[in-house]
């Protein structure tokens, strides 16, 4: 059952997901941040969790995709000057 939170002023109920994918989405945002610790510990919950190889690689990839997104565009801005 979701329970009823609040993050900086976001009202949210946790439990909405189910928890391999929450934490295949903490695991790629650890990724995106480069928070090694955090992807770390991550992982092995979404392993835990029963998350397939494929599904792991997926969100690496979608973590991987937002921060090349981001070079890509800080690049361009620094080139065209």
């Amino acid at each position: 059952m979701a329970t009823e939170k609040e993050f900086y002023n976001i009202k949210y109920k946790e439990g909405s997901l189910d928890p391999k994918t929450a934490e295949l989405i903490y695991f790629a945002a650890c990724i995106a941040i480069g928070h090694e610790n955090g992807a770390k510990l991550h992982l092995d919950k979404a392993r835990k969790c029963g998350a397939s190889e494929d599904e792991i690689t997926e969100s690496m990839v979608y973590a991987m995709q937002s921060a090349a997104a981001k070079v890509r565009f800080l690049g361009r801005n620094l080139v065209a000057r």
